[in-house]
């Protein structure tokens, strides 16, 4: 089994956790965002829209993470999924609620604070600001909803959880992180879901582009 992608994508690394969570082991082949490799002939037969993950899993060959998440749960931890229809009616809708109301935002604020380094151009305050803005009314419907239930889905941890967790370590790690604890319930889950042994592991899989010196080229050197 291999996962194209990039270990800074938050993508990726929602797959890399539910590879982590199923038990699945997967050789992580390098490409390469910050030089466009996304973008060439190869990777497009892989990917049409020139985006990562794609998973390859012999005669199976899926593009989109949520995509690759539902197969990967399906095959070995449905309980990822969820087990009874109304575990899998909350996976949807706060997967749903992360892209409509949170992931807009939270990306672009991750973009000029995380990757603008490595994008060009000087980092756009007023995006900062308004990204920060936009973001807090998911944030406040996530942390009621979690005053009343260990995870996002009820009493299992799902891909629904995994959906938002690379986004909030980015905010964490890169100054933003009041935005998570300054609210009780949602920062209890960030603890809860942060000691899983699973994301110890994707945490520890590869370098951040936060930590001091570290550099694409630094990257493509380990991974490659």
């Amino acid at each position: 089994m291999k996962i194209y992608g990039h270990p800074w994508s938050i993508n990726t690394r929602k797959s890399l956790m539910t590879l982590a969570e199923t038990g699945h082991r997967a050789k992580l082949v390098l490409v390469m965002i910050p030089k466009g490799e996304q973008k060439q002939p190869d990777h497009v037969a892989r990917h049409p829209f020139g985006k990562v993950p794609v998973l390859d899993d012999g005669e199976v060959r899926l593009f989109e993470t949520r995509a690759i998440n539902a197969y990967l749960a399906r095959k070995s931890a449905p309980a990822l999924v969820g087990r009874r229809d109304i575990e899998q009616a909350l996976v949807d809708q706060w997967v749903n609620v992360a892209d409509s109301y949170f992931v807009p935002h939270a990306h672009a604020l991750i973009v000029e604070t995380v990757f603008r380094p490595y994008l060009g151009g000087e980092r756009d305050e007023n995006t900062i600001a308004n990204s920060r803005d936009g973001m807090q009314r998911a944030l406040d419907v996530a942390n009621d909803r979690l005053a009343d239930a260990p995870f996002l889905a009820g009493e299992p941890f799902t891909i629904a959880d995994i959906h938002w967790m690379p986004y909030f370590e980015y905010l964490v790690q890169t100054g933003q992180g009041d935005n998570v604890r300054s609210r009780k319930h949602l920062s209890a889950w960030w603890d809860r879901v942060c000691a899983r042994e699973s994301w110890q592991r994707v945490a520890r899989s590869g370098p951040q582009p936060y930590e001091p010196g570290m550099t694409a080229e630094l990257v493509e050197k380990q991974y490659r």
